[in-house]
C-alpha cells in the first residue's frame, strides 16, 4: 500500500471515495456532509489539500486531511471504503499524515477529534504518537418521545448578532480550567471563543446555525447561559454548545436550555437532535442521559504540542 499526498489528486479522483463517505456519515451520524465534501474537492483541485490517501492494487480505498491555521493543525476525517476498514490502511495512513503535520515546525500544536473516522484504533494511534487524550460520546435523542416544558423562572430569548461578543465570554468562563479547555485550543483564549462563536453562528461552521433553537438567559449583571444550535441536515438538529456560568450552575439553566431547543427542533419537523460531550464532564453527561440522550458513537479528543511545551490535564 502506497500513502502518496492529496496534492497528487484531483477532486474526480476521489469523488467516489467522496460521495461514499457523505452517505455514510449521514447514515451514522445523521450529518450531512456535503458542504464538508464540497470543501474537501474545492482544494483538491487546487491541489492545496494537506494529507494523504491510501492506494491499494491501484485502487484509491482512503484519505484522510488536515488543515492549518495560526501555528495550530487541526486533522480532519480519516475514511476508508466499505470492505476496507480494520485492514491497517487506517492505522497507516494516519500515521503518514502524523508525521507530516508533527515535523511540520508551523505547527507548535495539532489536535483531532475522531467523530469522523472509520478506524477503530485511530484513537490509539494518536496515543502512540505522544498526543494527550480524552474520551468522548456523541449522543442522539429522537424527538418524538415526550421532551418536558422547561422550569418556568428562566426566561429564554433568542439571540441576537450583537449578543455572539458576550456568549463567547461566557463560553470562555464556563471552560477556564476544564478538561475541554486543555484539549482544544477553541476554548483557551477569549479570541479563540468569540472566533468559535462567529464561526457557528455565522459562517455555518456546523451544519446550518437555528436563531430559532438557539437562546440566552441574562441575568442582572449580563448573560447567565447560553446555547448556540445548528440543523445537520434536513431532519437533525445539533447542540453545538451549552455554557453556564459557573456561579449559576446547578440550579436548572442547562436543563431549561437543552429542553427549549429539542422543543424548538421538533416544532421545525426535526426528528432527532444530537451533540457531544467529554466523558470527564460528569454533571453535563448526566443531564443528558436525563434528558433523553443516548450513546450513538464514541471517539477521542487528540491535542499534541510541540516541545518543550506540555499539555496539562486538570484532575
Amino acid at each position: 500500500m502506497r500513502t502518496p499526498p492529496l496534492s497528487a489528486f484531483s477532486a474526480r479522483d476521489l469523488g467516489p471515495l467522496l460521495d461514499e463517505e457523505a452517505a455514510h456519515w449521514q447514515s451514522e451520524l445523521h450529518w450531512d456532509y456535503s458542504e464538508v465534501s464540497a470543501a474537501v474537492r474545492a482544494g483538491l483541485d487546487r491541489h492545496s489539500l494537506l494529507g494523504r490517501a491510501a492506494v491499494a492494487d491501484g485502487e484509491l480505498v482512503a484519505y484522510c486531511y488536515f488543515i492549518q491555521e495560526s501555528g495550530r493543525a487541526v486533522v480532519g476525517s480519516l475514511y476508508a471504503a466499505d470492505g476496507r476498514r480494520e485492514s491497517g490502511c487506517e492505522e497507516a495512513l494516519l500515521q503518514a499524515v502524523l508525521q507530516d503535520a508533527l515535523s511540520d515546525g508551523d505547527n507548535a500544536r495539532v489536535e483531532c477529534q475522531t467523530l469522523f473516522s472509520t478506524s477503530r484504533a485511530a484513537d490509539e494511534g494518536f496515543q502512540r504518537a505522544g498526543f494527550r487524550s480524552l474520551p468522548r460520546h456523541y449522543l442522539l435523542r429522537e424527538l418524538g418521545s415526550e421532551i418536558p416544558e422547561p422550569r418556568r423562572e428562566f426566561t429564554l430569548r433568542p439571540v441576537r448578532k450583537d449578543d455572539l461578543g458576550r456568549a463567547a465570554e461566557l463560553i470562555y468562563e464556563s471552560h477556564k480550567g476544564s478538561l475541554d479547555a486543555a484539549l482544544n485550543l477553541t476554548y483557551a483564549t477569549p479570541a479563540h471563543c468569540k472566533n468559535f462563536v462567529d464561526t457557528l453562528a455565522l459562517r455555518a461552521g456546523c451544519g446550518s446555525f437555528d436563531g430559532e433553537a438557539s437562546a440566552i438567559v441574562d441575568g442582572p449583571s449580563g448573560a447567565l447561559g447560553v446555547l448556540l444550535a445548528s440543523r445537520l441536515s434536513g431532519s437533525a438538529g445539533h447542540i453545538c454548545q451549552v455554557s453556564v456560568l459557573p456561579e449559576a450552575q446547578g440550579g436548572g439553566l442547562g436543563s431549561a436550555l437543552v429542553l427549549a431547543a429539542l422543543r424548538s427542533f421538533r416544532r421545525q419537523g426535526l426528528a432527532s437532535a444530537s451533540l457531544s460531550v467529554t466523558l470527564g464532564n460528569t454533571a453535563a453527561y448526566r443531564l443528558y442521559e436525563r434528558l433523553g440522550f443516548r450513546l450513538r458513537k464514541a471517539f477521542g479528543a487528540h491535542a499534541w504540542v510541540r516541545p518543550p511545551a506540555t499539555i496539562e490535564l486538570p484532575a
